[in-house]
């Protein structure tokens, strides 16, 4: 190859290079638009008001006596677990309205977003992923140790887990309120307006990859761990139930059915993590671990978003399942949505009848007054 030819050679490929690297950047702008702008918000708003109804459906049922200790510490994790969810989307919801600008005026709302949004989300990621386990591991105990778990299910042994898990899930991402730091911007630029950059503390490459180090261990594979042994467990104990049924079927079917509803909603929760929780986090962590998101920013870019829009649906898909799965929450729920209008009825009717009774009352006293 002659130097003629070489020239020609190089600039081909850089030609070709850089139509690769515009055609992918097209390709990252057109997925963020529509992932993050588009079916983020849209599964937020969805999650949102899915986990108010969970929490206002199991909160009826906890209420209700007939439920045995088993099932009511289990109903409790759940109403945890959707108000858990619940947040995250609120949290997750304005991400899509975050400006690409560098600035932002010292009492703006986006720019603490940007400051401490990533720790307040990876909390209740963290903490929905402590009571899935929890959950799990409850249900383990209650059917494969049916005996041994009343010693350890109880409200308070409950309640007291789901207060470790919060204080757990908090401390764990205290350091992230330090992602960002405040940075002022020159003289003669307002001094009301000021920049974001990323913080000392995660400029140490050693405490970064130390974090994410026990991010990957406490987050993700040791609850991996537990919720595929529980799993395993629970589809075992699912494959036996049609037995227990029919030797207790004179005893109490109610509350045999009851369980085993909540063993497949538990299966299928945990089912979901795998496919929708897991890749977004073991992804990160190895595309760190190898520096390949230094060498390839686009194509991290494009799997993060594909793996974190996965993650927001899951926590925004418990009320469909809740709703297919199990029939006493498709009857409170419709119960729950016809009485809204005869309240609503009942209010105006309430209201009208007072105000009648006022304007009554003022009639009788302004008579009064006439005959004296």
């Amino acid at each position: 190859m002659n130097c003629t030819e070489l020239f020609i050679h190089l600039n081909f490929s850089r030609g070709s290079q850089n139509v690769t690297a515009s055609s992918q950047m097209v390709t990252l702008q057109l997925m963020k638009y529509y992932l993050y702008d588009i079916v983020i918000p849209l599964v937020c708003a969805f999650g949102f008001v899915g986990n108010i109804l969970n929490v206002v459906i199991f909160t009826k049922k906890k209420n209700n006596k007939i439920l045995d200790e088993v099932e009511y510490c289990t109903t409790i994790c759940l109403v945890a677990l959707a108000v858990s969810d619940m947040m995250f989307c609120l949290c997750t919801f304005p991400n899509a309205f975050l400006p690409d600008r560098v600035s932002f005026h010292r009492s703006e709302f986006m720019l603490f977003y940007k400051m401490y949004s990533i720790a307040v989300i990876s909390t209740f990621i963290l903490s929905s992923t402590l009571l899935t386990v929890l959950t799990a591991f409850m249900r383990y105990l209650a059917i494969c140790h049916p005996f041994r778990s009343r010693q350890f299910i109880s409200v308070k042994i409950t309640g007291m887990a789901i207060l470790v898990i919060c204080v757990t899930s908090v401390g764990f991402n205290i350091p992230s309120l330090w992602v960002f730091k405040q940075e002022n911007l020159p003289c003669f630029v307002s001094q009301e307006y000021v920049s974001t950059t990323k913080g000392d503390l995660f400029n140490n490459i050693n405490f970064v990859y130390a974090h994410k180090l026990l991010w990957a261990i406490l987050g993700n594979f040791l609850p991996l761990a537990i919720l595929l042994y529980c799993n395993i467990c629970l589809i075992r104990a699912l494959h036996q139930s049609k037995q227990l049924r029919l030797l207790h079927s004179r005893d109490d079917t109610t509350c045999l059915s009851a369980h085993r509803r909540i063993n497949i909603t538990l299966i299928t929760i945990i089912i979901f993590f795998f496919i929708l929780v897991a890749p977004s986090e073991i992804t990160k962590f190895f595309f760190y671990i190898i520096k390949e998101y230094q060498r390839d920013r686009r194509t991290y870019e494009m799997v993060s978003m594909v793996t974190n829009t996965l993650q927001t649906i899951n926590f925004s898909v418990n009320f469909i399942l809740y709703y297919v799965i199990i029939a006493p929450f498709r009857k409170t729920l419709h119960e729950f949505v016809c009485a809204l209008p005869r309240r609503s009825t009942e209010t105006r009717d309430h209201t009208s009848n007072s105000g009648k009774h006022t304007i009554m009352l003022l009639s009788i006293k302004e008579q009064q007054q006439n005959c004296m």
